[in-house]
């Protein structure tokens, strides 16, 4: 207290004119500046491997990270994740694939059963995920409420995720929302692409529109299925294959807009981060230290409510 008292007196106060300065100053900027997040908030990791969760690859582990999405590989892959996990300090969304084929647009609802009496009462497991990218892998609506329930009767006591994609056609024809289909509902945006619409290999252009469908996405969930969690998956990767819609990379300044953007329209309470490891891609976060730093930072700030 005292040491306190002393420097407090060392700084000269301003008087006059600049007393005022310094008032309209800290008035804008409170004005301006927005502080999101809570010390709940969860920050997730996807796509991290076994061998690199027991590594505690660039960090990961008893940070500003929370969760970890995990395809499981089989039986024994999925209880030695959450093994792992929990000495990492990580909770477990966890994905079966024997549950649904993305590529055939089908799903298995009475494989539910055998894999979550494997993992359900693992205390660092989280929840599921059911499907991801409805539209584009042609689940309907049907498909997704009927993987939802098996879930949901195996383990009543665990939520369900689902991931929707093509936002900007969210809950339209083909990419529908609404009740029975999860507790959860992550959307994927990804926005960092080369210049020329994405269309060349270099430089780096920001989709805007992604607070409009941000907002659509908050309006039509808190209609249809009000006090569901929207999370957001952002973009932290760097892909070049496609002709067109290329990723680039996002700098730290466009990956904390995303975050920010996704609170502010979206209003979400969840983060996740694609992707830890692609090897189809230029660039991803295994690759990329300093990108997780980033990531780092901003689960930080926002668990210590002091992200703008």
């Amino acid at each position: 207290m005292n040491l306190i008292g002393r420097r407090t007196r060392s700084i000269q106060r301003p008087t006059g004119l600049a007393l005022l300065a310094v008032m309209a100053a800290t008035l804008l900027g409170a004005g301006n500046a927005v502080a999101y997040g809570t010390d709940q908030t969860p920050m997730i990791l996807q796509n991290v491997s076994l061998a690199d969760v027991f590594a505690n690859k660039n960090g990961i582990c008893n940070g500003g990270f929370t969760h970890v999405m995990k395809s499981a590989a089989g039986p024994n892959n999925a209880v030695n994740y959450l093994n792992a996990a929990q000495r990492c300090g990580l909770k477990v969304i966890m994905s079966f694939p024997e549950t649904v084929n993305h590529s055939l647009g089908r799903v298995y609802p009475s494989k539910v059963p055998y894999w979550v009496n494997l993992v359900k009462n693992h205390p660092n497991l989280f929840g599921y995920l059911t499907v991801k990218e409805p539209s584009w892998n042609r689940l309907s609506v049907t498909e997704i409420r009927a993987i939802y329930a098996a879930y949901h009767k195996a383990d009543p006591k665990h939520p369900v995720l689902a991931i929707f994609g093509d936002i900007p056609h969210f809950n339209m024809t083909g990419n529908k929302w609404g009740t029975g289909m999860a507790n959860i509902l992550m959307v994927d945006w990804y926005p960092v692409e080369t210049s020329n619409n994405g269309c060349s290999r270099t430089g780096t252009h920001y989709i805007g529109t992604g607070p409009k469908h941000f907002t659509n996405v908050k309006n039509t969930v808190a209609r249809k299925t009000p006090g569901t969690p929207v999370w957001l998956m952002a973009q932290t990767h760097k892909n070049l294959n496609p002709s067109c819609h290329k990723k680039q990379g996002p700098t730290e300044a466009l990956l904390r807009r995303q975050v920010r953007e996704a609170f502010r329209y979206l209003g979400a309470t969840g983060f996740a981060f694609h992707t830890w490891s692609n090897s189809n891609y230029a660039r991803d976060q295994r690759r990329s230290p300093t990108t997780v730093g980033w990531m780092r930072t901003i689960a930080n700030q926002v668990h210590a409510g002091t992200f703008e």
